[in-house]
């Protein structure tokens, strides 16, 4: 036997062991999630570039910032229902869904300390320019609002401080309703998500038509339009910053994961995913391309109708087709593949510091206050071109110290955990 070679077979019976669906890793997605801001970082500050203000076409491009956001949501739902539902059966796994106040603390709690940790690093900033502008009582007030996440819920003030966590105050609001949507999708079948699918998106799309309706903005690009240009900048924000919006995107991603983990259920044979119409580089090439017939303005097309009507459609296949290939694909240079590769792992492990930071960050080097009172008296008073790309190089070093020196330290994590158990302790 141990030479290789055997006489004769002996066939031993066993009673068959019953397998539990498989629960794949995905990680592709944490990549795309760096992908996804960096666009966003770059969008956020290129605009104060000279090359940026005199390329009316990379302007455009770089700013479509309200479409792609809502993919953030949509993937943030995605991988909340992939790791909460079980593969193959019509059901939750509610061991992590309930009780729901532990559900929602430990969600909070994963991503509320770095949050905190920026706003103390940066709070002399913060308060420095609420002082100077509004004064005292406006620093204190805005303050609050940014500790506690509640700006999203303040549409003419829903950026302040850390301008880009009105994202994280949204995604927070829109969690204390997850666990009991996510158990509720899970029941469902294949056609009872295309109904959801189907509700979702035109409950949003109704809500984006009204603005543009009501305001008659059906081509303004909302990324390049002053507010004292828009017709209406408290209407935008609240159709851009409120959590039912964010709620919906969300469940939106739990829905779309449902249809790939119900695969081959129902007498359903495994959907292929060698083909090209099966390949996620379709969907991906349609978003690029989006933004850029936005850009050259072919499209004429506001932000929220591309991002309900066009954009959030492609970026829903582009996921469900990219786990699929993760999971069925045969073959090499496969997309999923190539995403999965060690170096982009690492940078999608880095970008949610990213996405914390790199609005401080900007501020300091290209908010006129800040940076005229930290750099003026050297004599500078802007930055070169150049200087963009040093930004961008200061903000990925920045998150790589927030990750090892604050993140994956065990007495953070430590604190975190013993921080997170007297809460749900005390809400359950």
């Amino acid at each position: 036997f141990f030479g290789g070679k055997m006489a004769t077979a002996v066939q031993i019976e066993k009673t068959p062991i019953v397998k539990k669906p498989s629960r794949p890793q995905l990680p592709g997605i944490d990549s795309v999630k760096f992908f996804l801001i960096s666009y966003i970082t770059i969008g956020h500050f290129i605009g104060m570039t000279e090359i940026a203000k005199q390329n009316r076409v990379l302007l455009l491009f770089t700013t479509q910032i309200n479409v792609v956001v809502g993919a953030f949501f949509v993937i943030t739902g995605y991988l909340a229902g992939y790791t909460t539902t079980e593969v193959g059966k019509l059901s939750a796994n509610e061991a992590r869904l309930q009780p729901a106040s532990s559900f929602i603390i430990g969600r909070i709690m994963g991503y509320y300390h770095l949050h905190a940790f920026v706003l103390l690093l940066f709070l002399p900033m913060f308060a420095f320019v609420d002082w100077t502008y509004s004064g005292a009582q406006t620093a204190i007030i805005n303050g609050l609002m940014s500790f506690t996440l509640i700006q999203s819920w303040f549409p003419d003030h829903a950026e302040v401080w850390n301008p880009p966590m009105w994202f994280l105050s949204a995604m927070t609001f829109a969690t204390f309703a997850m666990p009991s949507a996510i158990i509720a999708i899970a029941k469902q079948n294949k056609n009872g998500l295309r109904q959801s699918m189907a509700v979702l998106t035109g409950g949003l799309l109704l809500a984006r038509l009204a603005y543009s309706y009501d305001l008659d903005c059906w081509q303004i690009m909302e990324g390049v339009t002053p507010a004292k240009k828009h017709p209406s900048q408290l209407y935008w924000n609240i159709i851009r910053f409120n959590p039912a919006y964010a709620l919906a995107e969300m469940l939106m991603g739990v829905v779309a994961v449902r249809f790939v983990m119900l695969d081959g259920t129902d007498g359903e044979e495994t959907p292929s995913a060698n083909g090209l119409m099966s390949s996620p580089l379709v969907p991906l090439l349609g978003m690029i391309g989006i933004l850029v017939l936005r850009a050259y303005e072919v499209v004429l097309l506001n932000d929220p109708l591309t991002r309900s009507i066009i954009f959030i459609p492609l970026f829903i296949k582009f996921l469900i087709n990219l786990h699929r290939q993760t999971i069925y694909g045969e073959g090499s240079g496969r997309l999923s593949e190539i995403l999965a590769i060690s170096q982009l792992q690492y940078l999608g492990k880095i970008s949610f510091p990213i996405f914390v930071i790199h609005g401080p960050l900007g501020q300091v080097f290209y908010k006129k206050l800040v940076r005229n009172k930290l750099f003026a008296q050297y004599d500078i008073t802007g930055w070169p071109d150049w200087f963009f790309l040093v930004y961008l190089g200061l903000v990925v070093l920045a998150s790589m110290i927030l990750e090892h020196g604050f993140l994956q330290q065990k007495v953070v994590q430590d604190a975190m955990k013993t921080l997170t158990n007297s809460l749900k302790s005390k809400f359950t």
